[in-house]
């Protein structure tokens, strides 16, 4: 298995040392991890094969080698245990009067997952879900349109209310999550167009 990590990790950390929030954000690398974590766990005990962990400014990202032999529970148990252990731990600090810093980082990173945005676990749920109805090419056609959506409605909103938030943290998250829209629309575009050179029906994701 493969191991990479973004130098852009510097770069936010140090403008985290900058805006004197550099304990939040080690914080919430802790929990990332621990999240990717979990994937990566049920991943191995599904019989999957992990290709490659990247670490990354906004945390850690698991990739397989391929979901094909997953079948469609298999995928939506490995696509949701993040959140899922995110919540656990939420629910057990909240109960057991930790940092409410801990509480807050863990739901933040839970809502932020299950947004409906590709390579989310909640976009890639929703491909899942699609893919069963309307198949693999239209589902990852829809999902790509979902998640534009909802990042415009994001972008919108923010742009509204900018003056009065005042958060250069959700900034950086809607530029984040743009740049993760496009890598997988970029992604899509090519195999879509390897496998039309191909005559092949199915697009591999």
């Amino acid at each position: 298995m493969k191991i990479e990590i973004n130098l852009k990790i510097i770069f936010v950390f140090l403008l985290f040392v900058l805006l004197n929030n550099i304990d939040t954000y080690i914080i919430f690398l802790i929990f990332i991890i621990i999240h990717e974590m979990s994937h990566l766990t049920v991943a191995i005990l599904i019989g999957a094969v992990p290709k490659k962990i990247s670490v990354n400014p906004f945390g850690v990202s698991l990739e397989l080698y391929s979901y094909e032999k997953i079948d469609f529970w298999g995928r939506i148990f490995f696509f949701s245990i993040g959140p899922f252990t995110n919540f656990i731990i939420a629910l057990i600090s909240f109960f057991l009067k930790f940092n409410d810093l801990i509480i807050y980082t863990n739901l933040a990173i839970l809502c932020f997952n299950v947004l409906p945005i590709l390579p989310l676990d909640g976009g890639k749920i929703l491909k899942e879900i699609l893919n069963k109805f309307i198949g693999n090419n239209r589902s990852i056609e829809y999902t790509l349109l979902v998640s534009k959506i909802f990042l415009c409605i994001f972008t919108y909103l923010y742009s509204i209310f900018i003056i009065l938030i005042k958060n250069v943290y959700i900034l950086l998250l809607i530029l984040y999550l743009w740049y993760l829209y496009l890598q997988e629309e970029k992604k899509y575009n090519l195999i879509k167009l390897l496998s039309k050179k191909k005559n092949c029906g199915k697009i591999l994701w």
